[in-house]
């Protein structure tokens, strides 16, 4: 009852509503992993789960605080401020302006398309995000490490293979190759519709779909 409420308010209520959820279950995996199904369903809007994650990041912050106090040390109490620092001045970056604001919903808008049309997507974006990211930037510490100039000289390297893909993926079609472009329309109208119809009050209790690009499983063709 309290995240249907949570979509007819503001966002700040929103965001303190999720950070509410994580200080009592002390996790934020917890709170957006029962948020996400909801998304799919088209119980919680996107734009409102957008909020209640941030409002869930920043909750999260309160059992490393928490612990910090018990302990009273300078080191303990140093990092769980950065902890606190970090999640806020994330926030302060991407919710406030509504440009800003756009940037991650857009995102997650194209990779949830994507992941509706191909189920290998979600664990290639994690492999990528969560490990081979973190795998090249630390390698690219250890050759500064060893030598500066070389550490340049990849870094060169890298940001013109990085070129290269969003010259191929934006000004060669490379995105129409993965998907097509009648498929992207095709969301795009039932994404269109499904907000306009929520905009005016569909229920959400009725299962009305704020998103379709949120669903996890592929829409029936």
């Amino acid at each position: 009852k309290i995240i249907i409420q949570a979509t007819k308010m503001n966002d700040y209520v929103a965001m303190l509503i999720g950070m509410g959820m994580t200080i009592l279950v002390q996790s934020s995996s917890v709170t957006t992993s029962a948020l996400t199904p909801l998304c799919g369903l088209g119980v919680l809007p996107l734009a409102k789960m957008f909020p209640m994650t941030l409002g869930a990041n920043i909750g999260t912050t309160a059992t490393a605080l928490i612990a910090s106090i018990a302990s009273f040390t300078h080191d303990a109490i140093h990092i769980a401020l950065c902890h606190v620092f970090f999640n806020v001045i994330g926030i302060l970056i991407w919710f406030p302006a509504p440009p800003m604001r756009r940037v991650p919903l857009a995102a997650a808008r194209t990779l949830g398309l994507y992941a509706s049309h191909h189920r290998f997507f979600p664990a290639i974006y994690v492999l990528l995000a969560f490990v081979t990211l973190p795998g090249v930037f630390l390698g690219l510490s250890a050759i500064y490490d060893a030598s500066i100039a070389g550490g340049v000289v990849v870094t060169l390297l890298f940001l013109g293979a990085f070129a290269a893909f969003e010259y191929w993926w934006i000004w060669m079609a490379g995105c129409y190759k993965v998907l097509s472009e009648e498929d992207r329309a095709v969301h795009a109208a039932e994404l269109d519709a499904a907000e306009k119809e929520f905009a005016e009050g569909g229920d959400p209790e009725s299962g009305v779909t704020e998103t379709v690009i949120c669903e996890v499983m592929p829409a029936a063709r």
